[in-house]
């Protein structure tokens, strides 16, 4: 019994990180290319951050906004170091 416990707790993790992220390139404060990340969780951002720039990135600007949907996260990254 408590070995279903588990695989179901590791399975909505897994769910919850990779759940509808999105990256958007825009023009970064310093006018160089960022990736915008948005998703329902800092973590599925973070590794969408590692996807996306295929190891290191800096993180340039993060925030989170709550509504009716629930909250959404933004982190705004540069890749590289």
């Amino acid at each position: 019994m408590k070995s279903k416990k588990i695989r179901f707790s590791a399975s909505i993790c897994i769910l919850i990180i990779s759940a509808c992220t999105t990256v958007t390139p825009i023009v970064g404060p310093d006018g160089t290319e960022n990736q915008l990340v948005k998703g329902p969780s800092i973590e599925a951002c973070y590794e969408k951050a590692r996807e996306v720039c295929g190891g290191p990135y800096k993180i340039v600007n993060s925030n989170s906004d709550s509504d009716k949907n629930g909250t959404i996260f933004d982190l705004l990254i540069k890749c590289g170091r």
